[in-house]
């Protein structure tokens, strides 16, 4: 069930990239309409791939080491998008992210597993959503803010990578440390409850083998299928009106 949830949330990705490449990089009317239209489900997107990633997380023995490897990945993202598509270049997307957090359980699993998991899952969720808002300004949610924070914590660019983007920082894929560490963790914390009471049996069958194989395989899908994408639509700019 883990691969296949990880595969549909990777083929809602690809088609988010898709629409999202059409619009800004190719200026595709089709593309604009798809992509507003796909703009509300992207946070689920990445709240399903990101909470996995930490189930996935606690179940693995070479966390650092996937780490590295992720970290490696991630430099090269953002070396291409700042060579090939200037303008929309990474500097700390989903893979920076998820590079970052894996090193700090690798780092911290010890002292994370004297933890009890079920509250402790719990409370990340909860901060998880209480801190949506800080990459903007404030706590809370878009349609419920509960502090708006002091301006100053804005003002040093490096701290970007922390949840407090400058005004002049762009990332065309950004996920910043808060709130997201804290939905990586409650995933931890979820995956460590299910090694010690056991995952229910209905999460064991296999029932969609395709989502399967590409949540087995959602990296080098998530490295590969953007320069597919613009391959493909470039190609497709070329068709005369």
């Amino acid at each position: 069930m883990i691969d296949e949830l990880r595969g549909a949330a990777i083929v809602l990705m690809v088609i988010y990239h898709l629409f999202y490449s059409a619009a800004f990089l190719f200026n595709m009317n089709w593309g604009l309409a798809a992509y507003e239209f796909m703009t509300p489900i992207e946070p689920l997107i990445a709240i399903t791939f990101i909470f996995l990633a930490g189930v996935c997380c606690s179940l693995s023995h070479s966390n650092l080491l996937r780490a590295l490897r992720l970290l490696a990945v991630s430099v090269l993202v953002t070396l291409v998008t700042v060579f090939f598509t200037p303008g929309n270049e990474i500097y700390f997307g989903v893979l920076h992210f998820l590079a970052v957090s894996m090193m700090l359980y690798s780092l911290l699993e010890r002292p994370l597993g004297k933890l009890p998991e079920l509250l402790s899952a719990a409370v990340c969720l909860a901060l998880y959503f209480i801190l949506w808002g800080v990459p903007y300004g404030y706590l809370g949610l878009d349609f419920l803010r509960l502090y708006e924070l002091p301006r100053f914590l804005y003002g040093f660019a490096p701290a970007a990578f922390l949840g407090f983007p400058s005004d002049g920082f762009f990332s065309a894929d950004y996920f910043p440390m808060i709130p997201h560490l804290f939905l990586f963790l409650s995933g931890c914390f979820f995956g460590r409850l299910g090694l010690k009471k056991g995952f229910p049996d209905f999460l064991r069958p296999l029932r969609l083998r395709p989502l399967a194989f590409l949540g087995r395989h959602s990296l080098i899908i998530y490295v590969l299928h953007q320069p597919v994408l613009i391959a493909a639509l470039y190609l497709i700019s070329l068709i005369p009106a």
